[in-house]
């Protein structure tokens, strides 16, 4: 994908995630459409070297948290395997929170966006995918995870 492309799936998601209203339940496919597209976006980036450009603004936690949990009001906390490849059968779990994904990933790529906005195409690439690899990525694959969960599990 080239730098336009990611920018487009970025502002993309940002307009999804921050609309005010409540998402219908029948909606939340187009989340992991986007949620896979993302991750999809994070592989065709050749590696890319930051140029410094300074730090995007601060934003409000608890506001992004607010709007999130006020827009998809179904989401909830759900089970995380603590070991995957060693103890099986006989793991702990930990407690996944869909809100925080989506606040995490949203406030990355809110940075991404500045980035595109007020540095380079260079530093925004830079940004998402040091982003994807070192914090994103987690949230993203869990979240996906739980939203497969909540279609199959009988509730």
């Amino acid at each position: 994908m080239d730098p336009i492309e990611i920018h487009d799936l970025v502002k993309e998601w940002l307009c999804f995630v921050e609309e005010p209203t409540a998402i219908k339940e029948e909606e939340m496919m187009r989340m992991e459409v986007l949620l896979d597209r993302l991750a999809v976006a994070r592989h065709s980036i050749d590696p890319v070297f930051e140029i410094d450009h300074g730090d995007a603004p601060p934003q409000d936690p608890a506001a992004l948290r607010s709007l999130i949990r006020n827009r998809f009001p179904s989401l909830t906390v759900y089970n995380i395997p603590a070991e995957v490849t060693k103890n099986f059968g006989a793991t702990t779990t930990h407690l996944g929170d869909a809100i925080d994904d989506l606040a995490d990933i949203t406030q990355e790529l809110r940075d991404v966006d500045h980035a595109f906005l007020n540095a380079s195409d260079q530093n925004a690439l830079y940004d998402f995918a040091w982003g994807y690899d070192h914090h994103w990525r987690y949230h993203l694959r869990a979240l996906l995870l739980y939203m497969e969960m909540r279609r199959s599990e009988v509730h």
